[in-house]
């Protein structure tokens, strides 16, 4: 019995597309070099984070020492993104930070520890091939991964049963998308309405 998902994933008993292994060794250089940093917008800077690479995600534990504002203010959002020290921004994304449908209070001394599970669908070839020289061909298992159709191009072979299974698990990752983009705009509308001030 393989070791491996029908899709070549490290983890069998997980359903998902892993990076190739080009982007693989792309991403494991940028992290070699150590100069990753993540940035909380309007809040501070982490700089050279912990990082847990696997076959599809790259998982970043980090703490954030706050040293403002002297009085608590409720927090609904991070906005963050990761780069590299050279200027390479390779991720953004917003943070949501309810707890039981409540935004956490933030204030000087407050110390969180936090984790940002990065889920990478596709790498930029020429990103790619430039931390990987000699780099030739499809850089990714699949290619229009964004889009609405897939191609099955790229460097996975499928059968009519995988074709199947791909669709599904891309179905269901777009319902998972949406819903994040759903939250976070809620939250976004919550933090407004909160601030503004009273008729």
């Amino acid at each position: 019995m393989s070791d491996r998902n029908p899709f070549g994933g490290g983890n069998k008993h997980s359903l998902y597309v892993p990076m190739s292994e080009l982007e693989q060794e792309a991403l494991a250089r940028i992290v070699e070099m150590g100069d990753l940093e993540i940035r909380i917008l309007d809040w501070g800077i982490v700089r050279n984070p912990n990082v847990i690479l696997g076959d599809l995600r790259m998982s970043l534990p980090f703490r954030m020492v706050f040293d403002r504002p002297a009085a608590p203010v409720p927090v609904y959002f991070f906005d963050l993104e990761l780069w590299t020290s050279t200027g390479l921004l390779l991720v953004k994304t917003t943070l949501l930070t309810l707890y039981g449908g409540k935004p956490i209070q933030v204030a000087a001394g407050v110390v969180l520890d936090l984790m940002w599970d990065i889920m990478f669908t596709a790498i930029h070839p020429k990103l790619v091939k430039a931390l990987v020289p000699g780099a030739r061909g499809f850089t990714s298992r699949l290619q229009d991964r964004d889009t609405k159709e897939i191609t099955f191009e790229g460097n996975l072979d499928l059968d009519s049963h995988k074709r199947r299974q791909l669709r599904a698990l891309r179905q269901g990752e777009a319902v998972a998308k949406a819903d994040t983009q759903a939250r976070v705009a809620a939250a976004k509308r919550k933090k407004a309405k909160d601030e503004s001030p009273e008729d």
